[in-house]
């Protein structure tokens, strides 16, 4: 396998185009161009960022709201550079909803504020970051997926990539092209949420793994033009309660990124014990209560996406490097779920992954016990100092939404708190048959307001290359045993309502049978992480697949 494919040799790899990856890129260059100006003895390295996107930023979608503090530390003059910062925090409110109503909070509790914050498209932001890394001089290979780790030595030595133009029944077509060997001394994994290529590197690497395993949100977002005179530029409103039932976790956002453009979105908890839900149902729904409709009314939704987010914390984060690589971003679960944000907390974990770099590039030491520095360095930084605070916040929930307030509210008077063992309990309904499993009620969507999931997912710009092979594998007896027997007895195939992009089918005719619609797929893993028997595996399909995200 690897003998048939071109070779290309570097010295770092960076895999995945995201914010954690492209400020470690770019702030590894500058250290460099800094040493080389001062120094008789230049360094002067390969770099390469890679990312299965047709175009920097196609797959990055995120709310956002961006805390300034890292790029202000790598790139003081991001402003004067042109990033693309749509808006600073104007005023922001933060409500509980009924299905009618809005109840404010009489004050922004300080983990929730946004003062001095920057309301950001995260796909502009990519390609703009994406852009300085080149000018910096790092190689930037898009449309290209990081199919499998190359294990030599007990260590990463390399990155295969995806092989393309393979048909549907893994036959070589005319146009066939054999994935590149990217050989390296350090791999910098950021794939974001449930890396694919980091959950094969942790079977090579078993002790990589988290402590405890990670637990993720589904996110599903869109972007709206609305008439002026509505919002000002730099409005934000964080909201909970309606359409969840108190026992789910989750809530909404829209931020005004100018007076008539607004990103707007919806959290969901979903987890393998309680897998019963739909993501983007619930989105439609939230925006109909009367607080959202009325801003909309009479606008146009221009973009729609979904994705997956890390919510457990400090306490699910991995070891953050081993044999030949480094874990940043999302990929190490680095995400402030108190706060609701992880751009600034990315950025700071790539700047001390260059740090770092730029100590064994100069040293020629890419040994564990070097790389090992970076994991001691972000335990040291104000990064791991946030999410330390914050860490039993997502927890506090599991037992409800209103024991969860109560418990958030004390961990703000004692940042850290934990509830005496046994109080906070998840649910666990695996064993409860269909009839007990909660309905999902008929929703049908009115295409001005509240979207189907095929509108919203011509919104998303996604395309895959038709023919090629299905990147969700689910093995023959496991559909016919678990997916058309045991998953139908005890959850009712909650995968026909989870996934966001109708992926998933059970059909009756001639007799009961799993569809799939790859093609669909929004890359947002949540089949994967949500399938209560963890029967279906990820893998990316052929570079350049999944969404075209322009403003998310």
């Amino acid at each position: 396998m690897v003998q048939d494919r071109q070779s290309l040799e570097f010295d770092i790899v960076f895999i995945g185009a995201g914010p954690a990856n492209l400020a470690s890129a770019i702030h590894l260059q500058r250290l460099l161009k800094k040493h080389n100006s001062l120094s008789a003895n230049p360094v002067d390295p390969a770099i390469a960022v890679i990312d299965k996107g047709r175009y920097a930023g196609a797959h990055l979608l995120s709310g956002a709201l961006l805390d300034p503090r890292a790029l202000e530390e790598f790139l003081p003059d991001f402003l004067v550079r042109g990033c693309p910062v749509e808006a600073t925090v104007s005023n922001e409110h933060l409500w509980y909803l009924t299905a009618k109503r809005k109840f404010p909070f009489p004050f922004c509790p300080e983990p929730f504020s946004n003062k001095g914050n920057m309301v950001v498209s995260l796909s502009r932001l990519g390609s703009w970051m994406a852009e300085e890394a080149q000018k910096e001089g790092v190689q930037f290979f898009d449309n290209t997926a990081a199919a499998m780790p190359y294990v030599e030595h007990g260590r990463l030595a390399g990155i295969l990539t995806d092989d393309k133009g393979i048909d549907r029944n893994g036959q070589k077509k005319s146009s066939f092209e054999a994935g590149l060997l990217l050989a390296t001394k350090v791999a910098v994994i950021g794939e974001g949420s449930d890396g694919s290529f980091y959950r094969k590197v942790c079977e090579h690497f078993p002790t990589c793994l988290a402590p405890i395993p990670q637990r993720y949100e589904t996110g599903v977002k869109e972007t709206w033009r609305i008439p002026a005179g509505r919002l000002i530029a730099g409005e934000v409103h964080q909201m909970f309660g309606y359409p969840l039932p108190t026992e789910t976790y989750g809530g909404g956002w829209l931020y005004a990124l100018s007076p008539t453009l607004l990103s707007l979105g919806f959290v969901t908890s979903l987890e393998p014990d309680s897998p019963v839900c739909d993501p983007h149902r619930n989105l439609q729904r939230f925006k109909q209560h009367p607080l959202l409709a009325r801003i909309l009314e009479g606008g146009s939704m221009i973009e729609s996406g979904a994705r997956t987010l890390t919510s457990g914390g400090a306490d699910a984060m991995p070891p953050l490097y081993g044999p030949g690589f480094l874990v940043t971003g999302e990929s190490a679960g680095i995400v402030n779920m108190q706060r609701h944000k992880g751009l600034h907390l990315a950025m700071k974990s790539g700047i001390l992954a260059a740090e770092t770099m730029f100590e064994s590039l100069l040293h020629d030491d890419f040994s564990t016990d070097q790389l090992k520095n970076y994991d001691e360095r972000f335990k040291k930084s104000w990064a791991y100092d946030e999410l330390h605070a914050a860490r039993n916040y997502r927890k506090a929930f599991d037992s409800g939404l209103y024991s969860g307030l109560l418990q958030a509210g004390l961990q703000l008077k004692f940042p850290g708190l934990a509830m005496a063992d046994g109080f906070v309990k998840r649910r666990n309904r695996k064993n409860e048959a269909a009839s007990h499993t909660p309905e999902i009620e008929p929703f049908t969507p009115d295409g001005s307001l509240t979207f189907s999931k095929t509108e919203s997912l011509y919104r998303s710009g996604t395309m895959h290359e038709e023919n090629q092979p299905c990147h969700l594998l689910i093995k023959q007896e496991d559909i016919e045993e678990i997916c058309l027997k045991k998953c139908t007895l005890e959850y009712a195939n909650p995968c026909r309502h989870f996934c966001p992009a109708q992926v998933y089918e059970i059909t009756a005719d001639p007799r009961p049978e799993l569809k799939l619609n790859p093609s669909n797929c929004l890359h947002c893993k949540t089949c994967e992480t949500v399938d209560p028997y963890g029967i279906i595996t990820w893998i990316p399909p052929e570079g350049g697949g999944g969404p075209g995200y322009k403003l998310s």
